[in-house]
């Protein structure tokens, strides 16, 4: 069955050029609110708009090898979560065995509410100047196996309903070496 429809264009622009207003300015405040030089000076990290299915809306380009990472992992949580996804959650991820790209880079998954429904989801992911494991910053060259490297984090909600889950973001931090990681986490 083929359907007609007419795009308006200047609206289809005006819409994109909007969300890349709002991933550039969650760009910016990642810049600005965050300590370690990894991301506030070499920018090694993403942001992104995804749809309430977790396809990609609009993402920035500081560093191209993450660009694409976000959404299959937005993806992943949607099923991981099934129906037990609410306003005010935060969800923390990195783990490779459920499509992070590598430990280190630790993504924020935030899902967008518009009169109860799910409407969409803001992220970020970012390199991490340590995330646990054998050796500080989690680049082990005597690693036999991906426990030796860092701190596996399936998808985990440190915030639920809004309520910053205490013992989730305690366990985290307790297993890493910088403070200023959770610092940046915070940002």
């Amino acid at each position: 069955m083929s359907r007609n429809v007419t795009i308006d264009k200047v609206l289809v622009s005006v819409l994109q050029r909007r969300l890349k207003s709002i991933t550039e300015e969650m760009s910016i405040a990642m810049t600005r609110t965050t300590r370690s030089p990894i991301l506030c000076e070499a920018k090694d990290f993403v942001t992104g708009l995804y749809d309430a299915k977790g396809n990609m809306l609009e993402q920035t380009e500081n560093l191209p090898i993450l660009a694409f990472s976000l959404a299959p992992v937005c993806k992943y949580i949607i099923d991981y979560f099934g129906g037990e996804i609410y306003p005010g959650d935060v969800i923390f991820h990195n783990d490779v065995f459920s499509m992070g790209n590598q430990n280190n880079d630790v993504a924020v998954y935030k899902p967008i509410f518009f009169e109860g429904e799910l409407v969409a989801w803001a992220a970020c992911k970012g390199h991490q100047a340590d995330i646990g494991g054998a050796v500080q910053g989690g680049y082990n060259p005597q690693a036999t196996e991906v426990w030796q490297e860092a701190l596996r984090i399936p998808p985990v909600k440190v915030y639920e309903k809004g309520k910053l889950r205490k013992d989730v973001w305690d366990l985290i931090f307790a297993n890493i070496r910088l403070d200023i990681v959770e610092e940046d986490m915070r940002a």
